[in-house]
């Protein structure tokens, strides 16, 4: 019985030591910056929004996963968005979208990541609204590994 007992406890620490954690992301909002710009996350992690006195965030329309809740907070306020399918977005904070504030966040490792990008490279220079995000989609894809 009590060999039993040591197996289960064993077991049991074996599968709670192999569970990955969800992490909380900061963001800052940094003069007309968000900082990092550039986030990798996992499905469960928290994108939490800092230091957002003049700022707000919002998703950028076309430039989101098919089903993902959209971000939108209060002006002046922190925060946190819990990522909950994985993908590619696009956000802004829209007091500051034609300094090109904004960011990407890659959640996961999206199988057609280079395909999203050009993707959304090309809604960025069909619509207005969207244009700020060219030069961050374009530095961020001639970041990436050929």
């Amino acid at each position: 019985m009590a060999i039993r007992k040591i197996a289960l406890l064993v077991g049991a620490v074996v599968c709670t030591s192999t569970v990955v954690q969800a992490e909380t992301i900061e963001i800052k909002g940094v003069g007309v910056r968000f900082v990092p710009d550039v986030i990798y996350a996992e499905v469960g992690d928290t994108i939490a929004f800092r230091q957002m006195l003049t700022h707000f965030v919002d998703s950028v329309g076309n430039m989101w996963p098919t089903g993902a809740p959209k971000m939108r907070s209060a002006m002046g306020a922190d925060y946190d968005y819990r990522v909950i399918q994985k993908g590619v977005y696009v956000f802004k904070c829209p007091p500051h979208w034609g300094a090109r504030m904004g960011g990407i966040l890659i959640v996961g490792k999206p199988a057609d990541l280079n395909a999203t990008i050009d993707r959304y490279i090309g809604i960025a220079e069909s619509d207005a609204s969207a244009k700020p995000a060219k030069a961050l989609l374009t530095k961020f894809k001639d970041s990436l590994p050929n």
